[in-house]
């Protein structure tokens, strides 16, 4: 068990795994940079399990796809974090049930999405988000353990739809083209992101398919008025947004500057003229 250092639920976690020592080991992360090392040393384990939030989920499977996949232990997730989103479509059960799929060796697989820039190459397992929703990330981050999650990503997401300015895109998937200039462009195995929004109703983490949601100028206001309909997962029927399910995404920034953020952690930044890709590895995680 690789279990978030500063999760609130941290001593119910190490209770569990105490409960279990027979069958686990478990490890207090230090950083999220720790939880991405002790899951890349697993290899000749049958089973890791992630305890903590999306971001921790992230490390830990970048940590597991370094190991040579005929080596590859499966992987659950016990959700233990503010936002959790990934455990809104995918959940592993308890300790004894995980166990007992090993034993039996009844695995399931998921998909990644890999997404590779100028200055970064890396694995998503739930969603990433080009545009505003990074920034929202990297301020809810910066405040996470200081306020209630809600409350902290409800005021990040109000602040920066106040004052984003949204880059000129080019955005290529399956035989389309579009430029435009784009708030928002999130491409998910997961429906849900910043705490229960459901950017992408069409995602699905194992139908071998990216979801993605292309955002065009929205404000305080539209956020409001649709905030329901997110929070249900719902298609938001507005001229500005759209949904497509692709298995490749290459986005080239023609004017302004592009943040970027996986699966809640802010990452990359991209300038004029950079681009990125991102594609589909189908079926590329065994998790319990």
């Amino acid at each position: 068990m690789i279990i978030h250092g500063r999760s609130k639920n941290k001593d119910k976690l190490l209770l569990l795994a105490k409960e279990n020592a027979e069958a686990i080991e478990f490890e207090l992360t230090q950083s999220a940079e720790h939880a991405q090392a002790i899951a890349a040393k697993c290899e000749g384990y049958d089973l890791v399990i992630s305890c903590g939030g999306d971001g921790t989920n992230n490390h830990v499977v970048n940590g597991i796809m370094n190991v040579a996949s005929d080596n590859r232990p499966a992987l659950g997730f016990i959700p233990a974090g503010s936002g959790n989103d990934f455990a809104r479509v995918y959940s592993s059960g308890s300790i004894d049930e995980m166990i007992q799929q090993c034993k039996s060796s009844t695995f399931g697989h998921l998909d990644l999405i890999k997404l590779k820039c100028d200055s970064l190459e890396t694995h998503v397992l739930n969603m990433l988000t080009c545009g505003i929703g990074a920034e929202i990330a990297k301020t809810v981050n910066a405040r996470k353990f200081k306020m209630p999650a809600a409350f902290n990503y409800y005021t990040a997401i109000i602040a920066w739809l106040a004052k984003y300015n949204a880059p000129m895109l080019e955005i290529k998937f399956n035989d389309e083209l579009i430029q435009s200039e784009t708030f928002l462009a999130a491409m998910g195995n997961g429906a849900y992101a910043g705490n229960g929004l459901g950017l992408n109703p069409q995602s699905s983490a194992d139908d071998g398919m990216i979801g993605l949601s292309i955002i065009g100028n929205v404000g305080v206001v539209d956020f409001l008025k649709y905030q329901s309909a997110l929070k249900r997962c719902e298609y938001v029927k507005d001229h500005r947004v759209s949904y497509h399910k692709t298995t490749e995404v290459f986005i080239k920034v023609l004017e302004g500057t592009l943040p970027i953020e996986t699966d809640g952690e802010f990452c990359a930044r991209l300038n004029e003229g950079e681009h990125l890709c991102v594609q589909l590895l189908p079926s590329a995680l065994k998790v319990v």
